[in-house]
Order: structure tokens, then C-alpha cells, then sequence
């Protein structure tokens, strides 16, 4: 009896196993006929290529050396590498185009559009000639030492209302306090100007020191040279705001040396002392490469 209950244990046991593996038997079957779905691919955008528009708003003197100010807006555009130290940028950067990118150090063209200088406008410049609208056109180069320290050169050559050649010079250090998105920076600028870039601002002619004396305004002729054009300092908060959207506070001041400040434009109508402020806000978007569309490399 015992021998024949242990049987019948065994084959209710069988039973009970086949029946349970089944479906899992089947349903292995049927997962073997069903092709394997591939994870969609990561896009690492991290060196892709970026394009930033947007525009600052701020007061500035009204003219090179003026005392007096007025609200002026200034385009702002570079085209540069994503996931680079160079996300960050200062006010005193012209438009750029970086040729090469290797994430701490960046170089390229730049260039800057100065607006035309109508004496009749203001009352410190009556009897001057105007100077036309001029293209700046040139180099640059920046190089991150270290996370919290940027230095930035830009070579550039003007032509239109001048003739010329100016440079500026500048050095940020930075403060990432990973708090609301924001980064502080401030730093030291030079700027140097030919000749033919100070005297057409800041020289007066013997016909036009006649013609503005005639007019009420005593200006003396005046022969402006080049070297130093001014120096200073220049800050600003960024913030991050997400989704390629960035706006600054940012405040810049310069001191005009000696050639621009000694112009009786600056002595008797003017003042050395120039300052720039505002705000600016800009949005960046990936352009959907990551090889330099103009040099074909990496």
C-alpha cells in the first residue's frame, strides 16, 4: 500500500510540474519568435556646435568721451562648441565665429559695428564733421587657465568712418556658487587704438575748430594719437535660466587715457570717465553638427 501511495505521489507531481511549465514554455517560445527591441541611441550633444543670439540693453554715453548718456541696444552672436568653458561670455566680447574650439581654448573671427556719430545731435560736437558708420573686422582668441579665470584677446581692423586698427584686452575671473544658476565674474580691460582710429573721434580739424567756434563752441584744433585708448573694469551676474535662455546684469567702466582724454572734445565738453550698464538676454540652440562647418575638423 505504502509503495502504491508513493507512486501516486509521484505521478501527481509530474502531473502538477507539466502542467504549471507550459505556459512558461510557451511563452519562451513565443518571445523567441519576437525580435529584440534596440534601445534608442543617446545623442551626445556635448561637442556639437552652438549658435547664441540675443541683445543687451543698457545706457552709455552718447558719444565716445560725452558726459551725458543715453539708451542704446547692442546685438549679441557667437557661434561656439556646447559643453565648453566658453558658455561663458562678458559684455565687453564682440560677435564671434570660433574656428577652433578645443573646450578651454577657443579662436576665431570677430567682429563689431560702430554706429554713426552725427554731430549735429549733440550740442558738444557742433561744428565737427560726422563720422560715418564703421566695420570692425578681425581676430580673436580666449583661453580658460583655469575654471574660474578667462583671458580674451581681440585684434580688429576698422574701415568707414575710420581707419584703423584697435585691440582689446581683458581678463574675468568667475564664481560658479552653483545656486540658482547664476555666475558671478569681474575682471580688469585695456584697450589700445591706432591713430586713425582716436583722431577721427576725438581730432579736430583747424576747419573744423572754425566751424564750431563760429557756432559757440570753443574747440581748439587737436591732433589725437595712437597707443592706449582706455582702461578699466567691467562686471556682471549671469543666470541661467534653462532651456538655452541666459540673461546678465552687468556694469563696465573705463577711463580714457591721456590721447582721447587730453581732445578739448573730453576736456570742455566731455569727461574720461565712461560707463556702460544694462542687461542683456540671449537664447542658445544646438546647430545639429559637430565637425567646424568652415575647416571640416573637429
Amino acid at each position: 500500500m505504502r509503495s502504491a501511495a508513493f507512486g501516486l505521489a509521484v505521478l501527481a507531481g509530474a502531473a502538477a510540474w507539466s502542467v504549471a511549465a507550459a505556459p512558461v514554455a510557451h511563452a519562451a517560445d513565443m518571445s523567441a519568435g519576437v525580435p529584440a527591441v534596440e534601445p534608442a541611441p543617446v545623442v551626445d550633444r556635448s561637442r556639437e556646435w552652438t549658435l547664441t543670439v540675443g541683445a543687451y540693453f543698457m545706457g552709455q554715453p552718447e558719444f565716445a568721451g560725452a558726459d551725458s548718456y543715453e539708451f542704446a541696444v547692442r546685438p549679441l552672436f557667437s557661434i561656439s562648441r556646447a559643453g565648453s568653458l566658453d558658455d561663458f561670455r562678458s559684455f565687453y566680447d564682440n560677435a564671434s565665429i570660433a574656428l577652433i574650439d578645443t573646450g578651454n581654448f577657443q579662436a576665431g573671427v570677430v567682429g563689431k559695428l560702430n554706429w554713426r556719430r552725427k554731430s549735429s545731435d549733440y550740442d558738444g560736437l557742433r561744428g565737427l564733421d560726422n563720422v560715418d558708420y564703421a566695420v570692425e573686422v578681425g581676430g580673436y582668441a580666449q583661453i580658460f587657465p583655469a575654471d574660474w579665470m578667462r583671458l580674451r584677446g581681440e585684434v580688429r581692423y576698422g574701415f568707414g568712418g575710420f581707419d584703423g586698427v584697435v585691440a582689446d584686452l581683458a581678463a574675468d575671473f568667475i564664481y560658479r556658487p552653483n545656486v540658482w544658476g547664476l555666475t558671478f565674474s569681474a575682471g580688469p580691460r585695456i584697450t589700445l587704438a591706432s591713430s586713425g582710429y582716436t583722431d577721427a573721434y576725438f581730432g579736430i580739424s583747424d576747419q573744423e575748430s572754425a566751424n564750431a567756434i563760429a557756432l559757440g563752441n570753443n574747440l581748439t584744433p587737436y591732433e589725437a594719437g595712437g597707443g592706449i585708448y582706455s582702461y578699466g573694469v567691467g562686471g556682471q551676474v549671469l543666470k541661467d535660466f534653462g532651456n538655452g535662455f541666459k540673461g546678465s546684469v552687468y556694469a563696465e567702466y573705463r577711463y580714457l587715457a591721456d590721447e582721447a582724454a587730453n581732445s578739448p572734445i573730453v576736456v570742455q565738453n566731455g569727461d574720461r570717465n565712461q560707463v556702460q550698464a544694462g542687461v542683456s538676454l540671449s537664447y542658445t540652440f544646438f546647430l545639429g553638427f559637430d565637425t567646424n562647418p568652415l575647416t571640416g575638423g573637429r
